[in-house]
């Protein structure tokens, strides 16, 4: 149930015309919190301006699909979409370029109805029509589509927490992890480079030390995005997925290395073993197979090939090689 205030419901049945918004509030992962409209100017509401791409150059235009809520413990969707030119920018980057950085990964969205006579007029509260997290997003030339889950998404999280797996149970960077990542950010910048390598000399770390990580580039045509990095050698980044073109050279980046999460890794490379949360020595399953090499007893009973037993008797359970 949606709940309004006592001014909202007397508007509703006594005000002839209203005018509508619906306003954005997005709650990025670092904290950061952007405010947005759909409404022709700026609204100002509990202390914070709701920015509308009609009055404010440089501001995004937002639109979304329909809301729909149920009873129950389905996972409802709603999509947001983001609207941009050339001139647009959400923390300095086109949402574009801040889409595939990874700007809007895991952000908290909350849509509210505005409502009211007239759009200075805001005495009258709003209602919440879906508030939920980024599960999704979609990139494209002047848009960006966001896929936004509700809240009951997070009844689809595995249970246990933990896992007893050989490997790390956190996540480099994590709080679990407790390592600060700008502390192993590493400044570089292109020698030469294709869609799928940058290399820099200046890069002298082990084979490897980048591998599983990513970089970000901070100028250039490519200024903004990030690549997952596949291998690392002897300065050379080999990219997992390509760039929309190579970067050239005097184009910077800033490169984080990967983890693979195992207990000898986060000794070596990272000397954070006191928070290593992997069990690599619980013992590992064990298949045994019995049948046509296991010794039998004089009285065939045993587990060999005699009568009655787990074997290929009359009788026994036959291996997997003997099924018909």
């Amino acid at each position: 149930m949606k709940s309004i205030s006592a001014d909202f419901k007397t508007m509703l049945t006594s005000s002839k015309q209203l005018m509508v918004a619906d306003l954005y509030t997005l709650t990025l992962l670092s904290g950061t919190v952007l405010y947005y409209t759909d409404a022709p100017q700026n609204i100002t509401y509990g202390g914070h301006i709701f920015l509308a791409a009609q009055s404010s150059s440089g501001v995004p235009g937002f639109g979304r699909g329909p809301i729909k809520l149920s009873i129950g413990l389905q996972v409802e969707s709603l999509e947001v979409d983001v609207f941009y030119d050339g001139d647009t920018l959400i923390m300095g980057k086109t949402p574009g370029a801040f889409a595939n950085a990874g700007g809007f990964d895991g952000a908290r969205v909350k849509v509210d109805k505005f409502l009211t006579p007239s759009l200075t007029d805001t005495s009258r509260g709003i209602v919440n029509l879906f508030t939920g997290t980024v599960a999704d997003v979609s990139a494209g030339s002047g848009k960006v589509s966001l896929n936004v889950s509700s809240d009951l998404v997070y009844l689809s999280a595995a249970f246990p927490r933990n896992y007893f797996l050989p490997q790390c149970n956190h996540a480099l960077f994590d709080a679990g992890c407790g390592l600060v990542k700008s502390s192993f950010a590493v400044s570089g910048s292109v020698d030469s480079g294709t869609v799928t390598t940058i290399t820099d000399a200046g890069l002298t770390q082990a084979a490897d030390y980048f591998a599983q990580g990513y970089i970000v580039i901070t100028s250039g045509a490519n200024a903004g995005l990030t690549r997952s990095v596949k291998s690392f050698s002897g300065g050379v980044l080999s990219l997992l997925y390509p760039l929309p073109g190579a970067c050239a050279a005097g184009d910077t980046f800033t490169a984080y290395p990967g983890c693979d999460k195992t207990q000898s890794t986060c000794s070596a490379k990272f000397a954070n073993l006191s928070r290593f949360r992997g069990f690599p020595y619980v013992p590992t399953p064990e298949v045994i197979e019995m049948g046509g090499n296991a010794p039998s007893s004089s009285s065939g009973g045993g587990a060999g090939l005699g009568h009655g037993g787990i074997g290929r008797g009359p009788g026994g359970q036959k291996n997997r090689f003997d099924l018909q």
